[in-house]
């Protein structure tokens, strides 16, 4: 993996990390929001590993790379094989066609990045 790629991951890990805190002081609707996405994403009829893969294609086809980021570790973490994650993909490029596949490149970017890191809490 290249270096601007390792960066661009780093960045996006570092910068939410490092802005969390500001946020809850300062965000009025951010608590709600955290509440939110701990709820939606609880194990019920769906898993949690499920719930992540179908946030996962929704990043894509919206384009919004912290969200890949984001939903790919955290399907990685909840158990998420690479075939799972390839499905998924599978599902955003026919949701969202060509620009889906451009933007799943960083998926796969990032998919490679976790494998080198493994050991890097997500």
């Amino acid at each position: 993996m290249d270096d601007l790629n390792v960066k661009k991951i780093d960045q996006s890990i570092e910068d939410r990390k490092k802005l969390h805190k500001r946020f809850l002081e300062n965000v009025k609707t951010y608590r709600s929001f955290l509440d939110l996405e701990e709820k939606a994403f609880q194990d019920g009829a769906l898993t949690k590993k499920t719930k992540e893969l179908m946030a996962l294609s929704i990043s894509i086809v919206t384009k919004c790379e912290p969200c890949m980021e984001w939903h790919l570790g955290q399907a990685i973490k909840a158990g998420a094989s690479d075939e799972e994650i390839y499905e998924t993909i599978d599902v955003a490029i026919e949701m969202g066609g060509g620009q889906a596949g451009a933007y799943s490149r960083f998926v796969l970017k990032a998919l490679d990045y976790f494998k080198e890191r493994h050991a890097q809490k997500l």
